[in-house]
């Protein structure tokens, strides 16, 4: 094949249709490409960040639901989960101001780690 214009004229008029129909193709799919990969890059942080929130938010919730459970074994854990979360800093933002209060109120204010019977929301005073 030869370069140029001369060589396109030596082609028959089927190949050369081909080449002019496939030339915009091929500019139309980069583009769309280029469009995708930007819209998939500026889309993904804000997903990871809603996923990673919804899983300390689970994580906060099974916490709250151990801390209040009426059993002492699963009512310790409960209360070492808030501990650990608190000391963790799991929740972020403005989520973490209620999740300190609500792990206040569960753990009863006391931050000393010792988690004994008569402490939290669920239980009666000692």
């Amino acid at each position: 094949m030869a370069a140029g214009v001369e060589g396109l004229a030596a082609w028959p008029p089927a190949a050369v249709a081909t080449v002019v129909a496939a030339a915009p193709a091929v500019a139309l799919t980069a583009i769309a490409g280029l469009v995708g990969g930007l819209w998939a890059v500026l889309r993904w942080r804000p997903d990871v960040a809603r996923e990673e929130r919804d899983r300390a938010w689970s994580r906060f919730v099974w916490t709250v639901d151990q801390a209040c459970d009426g059993d002492v074994v699963r009512s310790e854990v409960g209360l070492a989960s808030a501990r650990a979360m608190s000391n963790m800093q799991i929740l972020r933002d403005h989520d973490a101001a209620f999740g300190t209060i609500v792990l206040e109120r569960i753990t009863g204010g006391e931050d000393d780690g010792g988690a004994r019977p008569g402490q939290g929301a669920h239980r009666t005073a000692a």
